[in-house]
């Protein structure tokens, strides 16, 4: 269902305690996370190999990159653990109605979990995985998800923006992710009335034709306040004019108090001429 999202599984050894890190490159745009949030960001399935060790195949997305590194000494707030036995596995989402800007600043970061080997009552040798504490991502189990089960996508997107509360003090890079965001959701919604389901399910649509204003509105507001940190203080003057006008008006009086009574006759029929 999501191969198309995640690159080709890569096999690694489940038998040392370690700490696997998702994290966004430095060279990688936020934008990129506006479409990574759309889909699992990653994939990990417990299987068994030849010899009956556990191992774990890993699947994320490819512009990611993921880093395994041994169990520090130092303690590491974790969440509660998600037990795993081969063939059961788990999927990396993003927690429904988090801003793209927070989902991408933890991912520069890094997202981490655990990796850890214990004993189940049923099976022996199962696999333990913990998220970090306050993420803003979740570990979802495959028999668990029920993503592409719930009212379309679009929909729930489109709810969660319009519930996000209004950041006054966000920086202009911010706004504009927000502003793509939204566009994003708008056109999923446009395609989601022209599709059949659109068509089948007229309650769905009337709620998507009641959102579209509201993520307009919404949009208008951001793209106001992204302009109004570009605008010009003051339209009386031009957007490169630094200098008040006080500040101008002194600086020509030094000119004409400086200046040969001569240059300032010419100057004085040189505007009498242009008027």
């Amino acid at each position: 269902m999501y191969h198309h999202f995640l690159n080709e599984p890569i096999v690694l050894d489940a038998e040392k305690t370690s700490i696997l890190t998702l994290r966004l490159p430095d060279d990688i745009s936020d934008f990129m996370v506006l479409q990574a949030i759309s889909a699992p960001l990653l994939e990990v399935i417990v299987i068994a190999d030849a010899c009956t060790r556990q191992n774990i195949t890993i699947r994320f997305q490819p512009f990611m990159g993921l880093k395994v590194e041994p169990l520090p000494h130092s303690s590491q707030a974790f969440n509660a653990p998600l037990t795993r036995s081969i063939g059961q596995g788990f999927r990396l989402y993003t927690r429904m109605g988090t801003a793209a800007k927070f989902c991408a600043a933890e991912l520069r970061r890094g997202i981490s979990f655990s990796l850890d080997m214990t004993n189940c009552q049923d099976t022996n040798n199962c696999l333990t995985f913990a998220l970090q504490v306050d993420s803003k991502f979740e570990l979802v189990p495959l028999e668990a998800d029920l993503r592409v089960l719930h009212e379309p996508k679009a929909l729930i997107v489109a709810k969660a923006l319009l519930a996000r509360q209004y950041d006054y003090a966000a920086s202009s890079e911010s706004l504009a992710i927000d502003m793509a965001e939204i566009e994003q959701v708008r056109l999923e919604l446009q395609t989601f009335l022209r599709g059949d389901l659109g068509h089948s399910h007229t309650s769905l649509a009337d709620e998507a034709l009641k959102l579209t204003p509201l993520l307009l509105q919404k949009q208008q507001w951001l793209f106001r306040t992204y302009t109004h940190i570009f605008e010009r203080p003051n339209y009386n003057r031009s957007a490169n004019d630094m200098d008040s006008t006080d500040k101008l008006l002194r600086k020509l009086e030094c000119y004409e108090l400086l200046a040969p009574p001569e240059l300032i006759q010419m100057v004085d029929r040189l505007m009498e001429d242009d008027t």
